[in-house]
């Protein structure tokens, strides 16, 4: 983690990346931090058919912006944190 957080910030620094953290099944916003990542930057998404398609569809949007020249913005993962929210836990099949 030390190696990735260290690549992290010389690229942020160095480089003017901008660094998106998606997880499943994990804590997105701590896990992120380990990496140099930012909380505004972390997000956590329902790993089914339609959040992948939403995960895709968002980031998609975000990335042609930064490209674009234009900051990505503070409520980038609005809608795949909605997505995540609204739908709960997902439960298991019987």
């Amino acid at each position: 983690a030390d190696e990735v957080r260290r690549m992290v910030g010389r690229r942020k620094e160095k480089d003017g990346w901008e660094f998106l953290f998606i997880g499943a099944n994990i804590d997105s916003v701590e896990t992120a931090k380990r990496y140099g990542i930012g909380e505004d930057r972390a997000v956590n998404y329902r790993a089914d058919k339609a959040g992948t398609q939403n995960l895709y569809e968002t980031v998609s949007e975000a990335v042609m912006g930064f490209r674009a020249a234009q900051p990505i913005s503070a409520d980038w993962s609005r809608s795949i944190e909605e997505d995540y929210s609204s739908r709960g836990k997902k439960r298991g099949k019987k």
